[in-house]
Order: C-alpha cells, then structure tokens, then sequence
C-alpha cells in the first residue's frame, strides 16, 4: 500500500470536506439572525400598537381614561372604579360615598354639590356587597361626612346569601402598566369601545367620570303581564344595612330607593306579594338612618317610560332630579321621604299610588282591596 498517496488524499478529502460545512453552517446562522430579528420587530410593533391603542382608551381607567372620543365604558365597575378610586383618592379627600346597585350608578357626584363624593355603585351588588366595601373604604382610612345608599327591594327576598370574605385588593385593581395596557382583553374592551359597543345600553362615562345618557338609548314599552310564582320576605337584611354605620360612625346616612316604573311595581313587586313585605324593610331602615326616600312609589316620573330603557334603570337626568330632593329640595310627586310618616301613613300613601294608577291603566281588577297587611316571611 503506498502510504503517502493515502495521507495525500485523506488531506484533500478533509480540505475539500470542512469548507463545505462551514459555508453552510454560516449561511444558517444569517438566515437564523434575519429571521429572528424581524420576529423581533414584528413583535415590537404589535405590542407597541396593542400598548398605544390601550393607552389612547384606557378601558380600566387606570390613568387618564380615554382621550382619543372621551367617552368611558364600563365594562368591569369593581375594576374601574377601584382603579379610579385609587388614583384620586389623596387628590379628592372623598367626604361622601355612594352605595348602590347598577341602578344607583347613574346618579352623578357632580350633582350632590354640598360634598365631594365618590359612587360606588356596582352592577348587581347587594348588602353583602356594601359590606365588603365599606370595610374596605375603612381599611383606606375614608372617613365620610356622608353615605348615599340605594336600597333594592331584592334585598329582603328569600335568597342564599353567603358572607363575602374581606376583599383583596390585589386581585381587584390593576397592578401594573403591562396589565392595564398589553392584555388580548383589555384590547378588546377598547376595539368595543372605538365602536361603540357598551355593557350599558342607555349611558356612558364622560371624560370626568360621569354618567351621562345616550342620545337615543333604548325605547322601554310599559306593559302589564301575568306575574310569576309567589315570593317569600326576608328582613333579615334590615339589620346588615343598619350594622353599615359601624364602618362610618362619624358619616351622615341618607338612604333611598331607587325608581321603577309603575309597571315593575305592579307585575314584579305587588302581584307576588311582595309590597308589604318590601315597605316594612324601608320603613323599617328608616327608623335608624338620618333620612331615607323611596323613588319607586308611582309618580309622573315612574309612570312615564320615557325615563327608563327598561323599566328598572332610570336616566341621568332622573336621578339629577333625585340628587336634588336628597338635598332637601321637591320635584312635583316624585318621591316620598320614608321617615317622616307612619309605617300605617306611608302604606296607606303608596297602595292609594298603586291603585290609582291601576284605575288609570283600567287594570283595577289586578287589585286587592282587602287592606289587611299580607307577608309570607320566612320561617
């Protein structure tokens, strides 16, 4: 075997060998470096466009709210008003809270102009609800001159109510600039609101806050139906509502129910026997509150349904009306003040307002005349 052909080759081999993998191990690595670095680019401006648009809407209302129509929704109240809360609470030194449920939320703070008031009012929240809000407001070290309070009449039927633990903050506001501004959802919320799909069909927020009404909200039709199953009372609720004041025993409480069309009344509240029931409650809470109004006895307000989108939410300018008798001041018949009567008086007062408007609507035969006080309580 000649040796020297054989190492000659074997070298030539290995030269013409290892340029090749070079040259294509090289060529590799520009394409990995091109490829990566636009994925990084593309990536950038995404993310950059997601972070701009959120900014210009701000949906959570985490720092400005949105600039680009001035128009806020609110597509998760406890999120967006604990955020606003937050931001503005050392600013505003809050003398007055607002309590509520969805249809308290459209009573402006601007309108209670004795205070500077801040409204709490959530979407579907009932006593266990202001309950953990106002511990929470405690825990903030508010210290309120005045409570505004909407009392539901669902409050004092029979339902589970289970006592909500202690609310953590951490898992309600934002915690950060990347959470309020590069998440899909919030993305959402602001395509939503850039077209003007809102979770309220009736109102939105200005740019400070306030609700104000929709040009052309929804037409409500009042009606009368055939009512539903018969319903129980629960006052247990009653004393929840009185037990608020421990959270804030310096603050004035100054309670009200809110308005419902006379429809709603009668097919919701008074044909499953649940007037005298609801009126012992309210009257009940007035004995131990500074004062306390109901809205929803009938009047020329809840009997027109130009002033609802839906029988049980009323417009902004209603409740401007109700900021201003909650003040001191009247509108014609609209409202009652609880307190000043006899539970007897103020029962008499509302079934003749009932009646009269069945005699109106020539509906008296959905009407009892048997005066008799009639509660199915729980047992």
């Amino acid at each position: 075997m000649n040796l020297k052909g054989v190492t000659e080759g074997f070298l030539k081999l290995g030269k013409r060998t290892v340029p090749e993998m070079s040259d294509s191990r090289m060529v590799s690595n520009k394409e990995s470096k091109f490829s990566f670095g636009l994925y990084g680019l593309v990536t950038s401006l995404l993310l950059g466009s997601v972070a701009g648009i959120n900014w210009l809407i701000d949906p959570l209302w985490y720092s400005h709210g949105n600039i680009l129509t001035g128009k806020n929704f609110a597509f998760n109240e406890r999120i967006t008003k604990t955020n606003l809360f937050f931001r503005t609470k050392d600013r505003e030194n809050y003398d007055c809270i607002i309590f509520g449920s969805s249809r308290v939320t459209t009573l402006r703070p601007s309108e209670l102009s004795n205070h500077n008031c801040f409204n709490y009012a959530l979407k579907g929240a009932e006593i266990p609800d202001f309950v953990s809000y106002a511990n929470f407001l405690q825990e903030q070290n508010i210290n309120p001159k005045i409570i505004y309070i909407g009392v539901d009449g669902l409050n004092f039927v029979e339902q589970e109510r289970k006592e909500q633990p202690p609310i953590s903050i951490d898992s309600i506001k934002t915690p950060s600039f990347l959470q309020a501004y590069l998440s899909s959802d919030v993305l959402l919320f602001s395509a939503m609101t850039i077209l003007g799909i809102s979770p309220d069909p009736a109102n939105y927020y200005d740019q400070n806050f306030e609700p104000v009404d929709f040009a052309n909200p929804p037409v409500y039709e009042g009606k009368f139906y055939k009512p539903a199953s018969q319903q129980k009372c629960d006052l247990a609720s009653v004393e929840t509502f009185i037990s608020l004041q421990k959270f804030f025993p310096n603050a004035k409480f100054v309670a009200y129910v809110p308005p419902r069309s006379a429809w709603s009344m009668i097919n919701e509240t008074y044909a499953r026997g649940l007037t005298d029931c609801e009126l012992l409650a309210f009257y009940k809470l007035s004995q131990s509150y500074d004062a306390m109004y109901d809205f929803s006895i009938p009047s020329e307000v809840t009997k027109n349904p130009r002033n609802t989108f839906d029988g049980s939410h009323y417009s902004v300018e209603t409740n401007n009306k109700i900021a201003k008798i909650l003040q001191g001041g009247t509108d014609g018949d609209f409202g009652i003040r609880i307190d000043k009567y006899t539970f007897e008086d103020y029962r008499a007062a509302y079934r003749q307002k009932l009646r009269g408007f069945l005699a109106e609507t020539g509906e008296l035969k959905r009407w009892n005349d048997n005066p008799k006080i009639s509660i199915d309580m729980v047992q």
